[in-house]
């Protein structure tokens, strides 16, 4: 992959403010300087990563932590990491390390372990400074940025968090995916969901970049990366819930699903939902059809295949019904529009239990 040697800087908006996202090729090494500036005066960092993570990438953080005029401590947690389990390990690491609102957290991973750290730091001593290094696409836009919810007593994605990170540093010769890998296709769909639920320009924009995105170009995944970041950072800060709603597009369909084919992937299921949320618009004749099939093919132009199974139409109608109340007690759904308008609308039952059979009918493998 051809990337971009130039070390940029951009400020992303988040939640209460914006991150700083320093991006470029050995971007590490200026972790140090970002590292020390977090702080007022440096004492403690705690390094969070997860369990047999790279040794030599270990030395490296430990380097730029101990450069950086920090007492070096690192917290190894195992996976499942997207739980208040999880969380409650890394509060008895900086309890061990006697950290307080004046030292440092560092986060090194993936999305699942950048939004547990968001999760605590957000609440430590009132707030601890955290600065993340997100090790591939997802963990920037759904770690560090937009962090993913945890799971409690055995129920998922029950506890929402708040971004905590307002420094994010992507190497890009350590952090960007190969096209094959889940976590390059997952950020592809994020990329066409955010597109959609924000702007024709932004739809547009990322249609144009489709062909050089899969001709492997970094220096133009560094910039949609930029662009699908500040898309969803501008959703999850507005003031609006209806436009906070919107990135949750696809999901209730995707988790449903995942239920009834486990071993999809879950770029794949998203990217299944939201087909499945802008049918259920068109037929509500709020989706023009042209937009549908739009949407259609910016997913195909960007690899993502659609789902072949043999699936319960009646297990998926109870698993969608009980997804779509696990958290709202409101029978609605977010569909698109138009492009670049995602909103929550109440679907009748009886539409989604249509769409739901001929979803499977339509997806079952061909003989």
């Amino acid at each position: 992959m051809t990337t971009q040697r130039q070390l940029s800087r951009q400020w992303v908006p988040m939640v209460g403010g914006s991150c700083d996202v320093r991006m470029g090729e050995d971007a590490l090494h200026s972790a140090a300087k970002v590292l020390r500036d977090s702080v007022g005066r440096p004492h403690v960092c705690v390094v969070v990563m997860r369990a047999g993570e790279d040794a030599v990438l270990v030395e490296d953080i430990r380097r730029q932590v101990v450069d950086a005029g920090f007492e070096y401590c690192l917290c190894e947690l195992q996976a499942p990491l997207r739980t208040l389990e999880a969380a409650s390990m890394l509060c008895d690491a900086l309890i061990e390390s006697h950290a307080t609102a004046d030292d440092l957290c560092f986060v090194v991973g993936d999305a699942d372990l950048t939004s547990v750290a968001s999760f605590v730091c957000g609440a430590w001593c009132e707030g601890m400074p955290l600065v993340a290094m997100p090790l591939d696409e997802v963990a920037l836009l759904e770690g560090a940025l937009v962090p993913r919810s945890l799971g409690v007593g055995g129920a998922s994605r029950m506890l929402s968090v708040r971004p905590a990170a307002r420094h994010a540093i992507l190497d890009l010769t350590r952090s960007l995916s190969v096209l094959e890998d889940e976590a390059s296709r997952h950020a592809r769909v994020l990329m066409v969901g955010a597109a959609m639920a924000s702007s024709e320009k932004e739809f547009s924009e990322l249609w144009d970049r489709a062909a050089d995105l899969m001709a492997d170009d970094g220096a133009t995944l560094c910039t949609q990366l930029i662009a699908t970041a500040k898309a969803r950072g501008k959703l999850a800060a507005s003031t609006a819930a209806a436009m906070r709603s919107s990135l949750r597009f696809g999901q209730s369909f995707a988790w449903a699903l995942k239920g009834m084919v486990p071993d999809a992937s879950f770029a794949t299921l998203l990217a299944e939902g939201m087909r499945f949320c802008a049918r259920i618009s068109v037929a509500q004749g709020k989706l023009p059809l042209d937009d549908m099939l739009a949407q259609d093919e910016l997913l195909e132009m960007l690899g993502i295949e659609v789902l072949r199974a043999h699936v319960s139409a009646d297990e998926l109608i109870a698993a969608f019904e009980a997804e779509r109340r696990k958290r709202s007690r409101r029978n609605m759904l977010e569909v698109p529009l138009a492009i670049g308008r995602v909103r929550l609308a109440t679907v009748e039952d009886e539409l989604i239990e249509e769409h739901v059979r001929a979803w499977c009918m339509s997806h079952a493998p061909e003989v």
